[in-house]
């Protein structure tokens, strides 16, 4: 008999050993059970749906909260031991949590393509995030960047604005407004410190944008490292995206005091028009004439198209980052 539910800690060790066996050998969900619970439990919740044929597991769907009530969720790991007598076992999986009243609107970054049909079967929106990037001029020798037309090596005019200023902070001094629900998924400010503060592995770095003296969006970034070249990105971006135009140079000096190659953005719902005044160049995904890596764990000198799906009608509110989901995890 299938039984479908929630899981709970007693289903850690389950879980952890199914995502071995049938998702990846030796993935950190599965080794790594410190980093496993910091990512999904939920006081004695763990956050993923399941599935028992009997006392066997046979399913997993895994999502992460980004509020404490009433959340908005990232699904990430999504698997279903292929069966002759449930074929359908998978999108149950996924049935069980957005019929749940505990949760609004599910969504995934980096989505596998051949599942694209499934969710627009199931009346899911899904799209991909687009890539922009500010090159760093002052390098002659690329590593990390692959650079075919020289037209991409454009003279970068930042726009001034004194009212503006841009500031590392600290989580004593995060002073922002956290309660706007205007965009999806709606990040509270427990999610944000424990993401970015408090994770356990990666070192990221939250600034402030501050219009006279009040902020107005936190800007999340990682270092990257390969071999002996580096990069910054973007990794989540909160607030005003309007303020990316009169910060984006004291972005590009942080590049150029760290002999950063570039720093990127990978986003979804943030204004083309903006990142273009912010003199952001948009990659195109489709072509090698600029190449902005997106994998490094191994590192991958290709352009990597991230599929997402969101369930919601309301998709003049979504705002899907980097860091989003699971596409910014250890592996």
């Amino acid at each position: 008999m299938i039984t479908i539910k929630f899981a709970t800690i007693e289903d850690t060790n389950v879980i952890m050993n199914f995502i071995n066996d049938n998702w990846k050998e030796n993935h950190i969900l599965a080794r790594d059970k410190d980093f496993f619970l910091y990512e999904h439990q939920d006081n004695k919740r763990i956050n993923y749906v399941i599935s028992y044929d009997g006392d066997k597991i046979n399913g997993v769907l895994g999502f992460i909260k980004y509020s404490e009530d009433n959340s908005d969720v990232a699904t990430v790991i999504w698997k279903a031991l292929k069966s002759d007598t449930n074929p359908m076992l998978g999108i149950e999986l996924l049935e069980f949590l957005r019929s749940s009243s505990e949760y609004k609107v599910a969504f995934s970054p980096g989505i596998n393509a051949k599942t694209i049909g499934i969710y627009n079967y199931l009346d899911i929106y899904t799209n991909y995030l687009s890539q922009y990037v500010i090159i760093n001029d002052v390098i002659k020798n690329y590593k990390i960047l692959k650079i075919k037309d020289a037209t991409y090596l454009t003279k970068l005019n930042f726009i001034e604005n004194t009212k503006y200023s841009f500031k590392k902070i600290e989580q004593h001094q995060l002073d922002f407004n956290f309660n706007d629900s205007h965009y999806v998924p709606h990040k509270d400010k427990e999610y944000f410190v424990k993401r970015y503060y408090n994770h356990p592995i990666y070192k990221y770095t939250v600034f402030g944008v501050y219009y006279e003296e009040s902020i107005t969006s936190v800007i999340v970034t990682r270092e990257v490292i390969v071999e002996n070249s580096k990069i910054l990105r973007i990794m989540d971006y909160l607030g005003n995206d309007n303020d990316i135009i009169y910060i984006s140079k004291y972005l590009y000096q942080i590049v150029i005091d760290n002999d950063y190659e570039y720093i990127d953005f990978m986003c979804y719902g943030f204004n083309d028009d903006n990142l273009k005044e912010a003199c952001f160049t948009k990659i195109n995904l489709e072509s090698n004439d600029l190449i902005v890596p997106n994998y490094f764990s191994p590192f991958s000198q290709e352009n990597i198209k991230i599929n997402f799906m969101a369930d919601t009608k309301e998709i003049n509110k979504l705002r899907i980052c980097k860091a989003d989901g699971d596409q910014d995890r250890p592996n």
